[in-house]
């Protein structure tokens, strides 16, 4: 009788047993998963470092991806660096990470063995230089021949890039412009390719930006040149002429360059400029090749030019549209002063012939150098550089050194960077 009266109780109590071992093993830490596995492991080894980022990527988690990449890297794994560098300049852009690669060679942090140092503009970081320019030169990217017209070299362009991809893009630059019907006729010629640091120029990436560089780097590499111009092929964003430098983005097409070459010859946009350079550039004191600033310069433009284009169509244009005044371009023909892609009229082509019969009238790049100097206190480096300028002879340079001489003065600003007569200017700079 007792014990039937305690079946029931024995089995609660199994029961409730039962579920405080399962409470219990439940409480229990059970084994890391696979994903906290491999970070742990990751923190120390190159190998999980690695599979760690790419499982990121494939998630297309950037940041992180390129976080263990680099820690991949800096931990020993070789094939990190390629994605590092991919990522990162998906990230922060071509300039930042030549300037964190450099960072990191300085510190000693990273292996460089595979790395393409000359993609990021970064080829005087190779330990061994006098190794290093073999491989340039087997790439034809140095120590080429330049190009000298037939035609002679009333006008020579010092060409410069900063990476691989700049270069590669001027040899084909160079071929073309030999090619072109047009450009390929003019006495131009072009000195050989001069490769400086990326890091050394640093060139800006902003896309809705002129590219920008520090030009004052540029002093040195043209203290012997007897090139007036310089052709800059380094960084993104849009190109422009500035004072004797024409700046390219490092792809660049033959006709963005010829768009931007005209410049040198004071040729004006015929699109709409912005307030600031329509202010500068819409006077109607000042004359252009291939606009008026309003219909009454028609004479002045004729007599200082001594043609009119046959025939004669004045036809609005947009580049004083946010100004005062309206320009006329003389030509009906869209151009490639308007976009860059449209062809070179004939007659725009003749203008740049007769200027080029005096090239010591286009201000060289050794004029604008030397105001970059003198505002910098580089005393030495704006007598130099405005010596150059006035043994090219260009006039205002003669001019302002005779002053110097005479009572010691020194400009604050550029002169106007054409014209050498009344009523003929151009701004300081100019472009896309």
């Amino acid at each position: 009788m007792l014990s039937s009266k305690r079946q029931p109780f024995d089995y609660k109590s199994q029961l409730a047993g039962f579920f405080a071992l399962s409470l219990l093993l439940g409480c229990q830490p059970s084994g890391p998963s696979p994903e906290q596995a491999l970070m742990e492991a990751a923190q120390t080894d190159a190998q999980a470092a690695h599979r760690l980022a790419q499982h990121r990527l494939a998630g297309q988690e950037f940041d992180a991806a390129l976080r263990w990449f680099e820690h991949a890297w800096a931990l020993g794994q070789g094939a990190a660096a390629a994605p590092s560098l991919m990522l990162r300049q998906r990230q922060h852009g071509k300039l930042a990470t030549a300037q964190w690669l450099e960072q990191q060679v300085q510190l000693q942090q990273l292996s460089l063995d595979g790395v393409d140092l000359a993609a990021l503009g970064l080829w005087h970081l190779q330990h061994e230089a006098a190794a290093y320019w073999p491989y340039w030169q087997q790439a034809g990217l140095t120590d080429q021949p330049g190009w000298q017209s037939e035609h002679g070299c009333q006008l020579t362009i010092q060409p410069i890039a900063v990476n691989t991809t700049g270069a590669e893009q001027w040899m084909l630059l160079q071929a073309e412009w030999q090619r072109d019907a047009q450009l390929g006729q003019l006495p131009v010629c072009f000195n050989t390719l001069q490769l400086i640091s990326s890091t050394e120029l640093a060139c800006s990436e902003d896309s809705d930006r002129r590219i920008g560089c520090d030009y004052r780097q540029l002093i040195p590499y043209i203290r012997g040149q007897q090139a007036q111009q310089l052709l800059i092929l380094a960084g993104r964003g849009k190109a422009s002429y500035n004072n004797g430098i024409i700046q390219l983005p490092e792809r660049a097409e033959l006709s963005l360059l010829r768009h931007e070459f005209l410049h040198i010859f004071r040729f004006m946009d015929e699109y709409a400029l912005p307030a600031d350079a329509a202010a500068e550039v819409c006077q109607p004191d000042k004359l252009y090749p291939n606009i008026l600033i309003g219909k009454q310069q028609l004479a002045a433009y004729q007599q200082y030019w001594g043609r009119l284009p046959d025939p004669l169509e004045l036809t609005p244009v947009a580049t004083c549209q946010n100004s005062p005044y309206q320009a006329y371009r003389l030509i009906a023909q869209s151009n490639s002063m308007e976009l860059y892609q449209l062809d070179l009229p004939d007659y725009y082509l003749q203008l740049v012939q007769q200027q080029l019969q005096r090239p010591e009238l286009l201000m060289p790049v050794h004029y604008f150098l030397a105001y970059k100097a003198r505002i910098h206190g580089q005393e030495a480096d704006w007598w130099r550089l405005m010596q150059l300028a006035e043994q090219l002879g260009y006039p205002d340079a003669s001019r302002l050194l005779s002053q110097r001489d005479q009572r010691g003065l020194t400009p604050t600003t550029p002169a106007p960077a054409a014209g050498h007569h009344r009523g003929l200017v151009a701004p300081i700079a100019s472009g896309d």
